[in-house]
């Protein structure tokens, strides 16, 4: 079936009349009742039901013409998207993202991004992962990068996993750990509860937490220091002089995925499909990176 077998389809029922539809669509009704025949043929269906007074769709008929309408109009609209990402120049992508994947990951992605599409307009917010799956919510973003799935029904792809690490100045007594100064990030919720699931595995004692910080930067700084150790995910290169301890739960490594959700209809934004496959190609090259 090719569109204009469905606008054929669709055009009769509107008229149930051959004649009538066959000026609507500028053909005579021998030809339109011979395309009919063929599209039965191909099908191996009856449209029409027979001895009926005047034209009367068959079940099978019913049920193609319902579906008439929703396809060519989805045509339509993949006919717009096309024609916009040809453009390169129209259309606009909000985008929700963690902190830290927005100052580490991100701007050399919209920057490529950019360069492919310099007439999109690109609209970002970054915060806790909480705060941005709750703007996907509400249809205040098109697409988010946060740390957790959230069990979110739609499109979602893990995108980037980094190992969590215990690091220090120097090497440490792992068993002495809840007695060292510790210098904790302010993570979001659901970091915090991963590291506290770590820590609870190994400890009785609650951390001393010495100082909380809210960038990478500092918190690397102050461990360069030697003012304490902290356990940070890999966004960075660690310096090669720090000590580092990979932690796991179970034998299993503590990681800081991220994921990338969207919803499945996005034909109000156009531009997330490019989106999402610049995201795999960067998964492509970091594999064989």
């Amino acid at each position: 079936m090719n569109e204009k077998d469905w606008l054929i389809i669709r055009t009769v029922y509107q008229h149930k009349n051959i004649t009538r539809a066959a000026g609507h669509l500028y053909t005579s009704q021998p030809a339109l009742s011979y395309r009919l025949r063929q599209i039965e043929r191909k099908l191996a269906i009856k449209l029409f039901d027979d001895g009926g007074k005047g034209l009367v769709f068959s079940a099978q008929g019913e049920y193609l013409a319902s579906h008439a309408e929703k396809i060519l109009r989805d045509l339509q609209q993949l006919k717009i998207n096309l024609h916009t990402l040809n453009e390169q120049q129209q259309g606009e992508l909000r985008i929700g993202v963690s902190s830290n994947y927005a100052a580490y990951r991100l701007p050399e992605l919209l920057a490529r991004f950019r360069q492919q599409y310099p007439g999109v307009s690109l609209h970002l917010i970054s915060g806790y992962s909480e705060e941005i799956f709750h703007r996907l919510q509400r249809d205040e973003i098109d697409l988010a990068l946060v740390k957790d799935d959230f069990n979110w029904k739609e499109g979602k792809q893990l995108i980037d996993e980094d190992n969590y690490y215990l690091i220090s100045q120097h090497e440490v007594d792992f068993g002495l750990l809840p007695h060292l100064p510790q210098i904790k990030i302010h993570h979001g919720p659901h970091i915090t509860q991963l590291i506290e699931r770590w820590w609870n595995a190994n400890f009785v004692l609650a951390p001393r937490v010495a100082m909380t910080v809210d960038k990478l930067e500092v918190c690397l700084a102050m461990v360069n220091h030697g003012l304490g150790y902290a356990i940070i995910s890999s966004y960075l290169p660690l310096p090669e002089t720090l000590y580092r301890l990979p932690i796991s739960v179970d034998g299993q490594a503590v990681k800081n995925k991220t994921w990338l959700l969207y919803r499945h209809a996005c034909d109000h934004a156009p531009m997330v499909l490019p989106f999402i496959t610049m995201l795999n190609e960067r998964a492509l090259w970091a594999e064989k990176d």
